[in-house]
């Protein structure tokens, strides 16, 4: 059934109704979402882009909880990448990467006169928001990403919508074109795919993990489930930004244990991704070299 109504957006409490039918049309279509603090881009205290969901129970409470919440898309949990252009589709003139047959994918037009065009990743590849080689004014959103969908509220005032034509009721993404993978694959934005479950290994990772945070006398928030039989702590503060120039409190820094014991730790924080880029590690290396260094003093 066409999903127009539910994308439309109004003002009070229809306006909230409507973002809970949506988030709910999301979650249903197998889509990951989870809320953003109304008319923001940030999510609530506690909750990020890894707590993003298609339960349709935990959506319902969610936004019964925070009726004017915003809806954000956790693109790589769904098999999604995102491509974040600056401009209206029409005006982008990034014709390497792009061509009109590859525009024609699920097309959502931000608050902010941007575009986000939708697409579907390879099965067992993961990408995640490294935008490699492309040109400026482009980036991705894959892996650890998100994106505002529809009928969510800019911070301007204005209403995220789906292009007529090119709603997720209307048409389905694209696969991935294959000059863009190209790009991502050069700019080796492409993240490992766990593999099976393996308890063992789980057990001793996280025995790993525990010293290592004990030794640098990082606090945590306590343990979560992730993906499946994986762990994740969340840090409280956050060791990969200088500290004469800290962020706030915001729970961004994390550590992970994936459901086959591999370990990956970083922070989603822009200027920390941008800062371990540079430094060509990750934030599992950069803890460890910490240690290290701690050990030999």
């Amino acid at each position: 059934m066409p999903a127009t109504g539910v994308f439309t957006g109004e003002s009070g409490a229809m306006m909230s109704s409507q973002l809970a039918r949506a988030a709910a049309w999301y979650a249903r279509h197998g889509w990951t979402v989870f809320p953003l603090r109304p008319h923001t881009k940030e999510p609530f205290g506690g909750l990020g882009v890894y707590n993003a969901t298609r339960d349709l129970a935990q959506v319902a409470e969610w936004w019964q909880r925070w009726p004017q919440a915003n809806i954000g898309l956790h693109c790589g949990g769904c098999g999604l990448l995102a491509l974040d252009i600056d401009a209206y589709k029409d005006t982008y003139a990034g014709v390497d990467i792009l061509t009109r047959e590859d525009e024609e994918t699920v097309t959502n037009l931000t608050g902010g006169g941007g575009t986000h065009l939708l697409y579907t990743t390879p099965e067992g590849t993961r990408y995640g928001n490294n935008k490699g080689n492309l040109p400026p004014g482009v980036d991705i959103r894959g892996w650890g990403g998100y994106i505002v969908l529809p009928p969510s509220i800019h911070p301007n005032g204005n209403l995220y919508r789906w292009e007529s034509g090119y709603r997720p009721d209307e048409i389905a993404p694209l696969p991935l074109p294959a000059g863009l993978r190209a790009m991502l694959d050069m700019g080796r934005a492409a993240q490992r795919t766990a593999g099976p479950p393996d308890k063992f290994a789980v057990a001793v990772a996280q025995k790993l993990v525990q010293s290592v945070l004990g030794a640098l006398e990082i606090e945590t928030y306590p343990a979560q489930v992730y993906d499946g039989d994986g762990r994740k702590w969340i840090l409280k503060f956050c060791p990969f930004n200088p500290a004469e120039e800290p962020h706030e409190n915001d729970k961004a820094a994390f550590v992970v244990i994936a459901r086959d014991g591999y370990i990956s730790a970083g922070c989603q924080h822009e200027r920390c991704r941008n800062r371990l880029a540079a430094a060509s590690t990750t934030g599992w290396r950069f803890l460890l070299g910490q240690r290290a260094r701690l050990a030999a003093a």
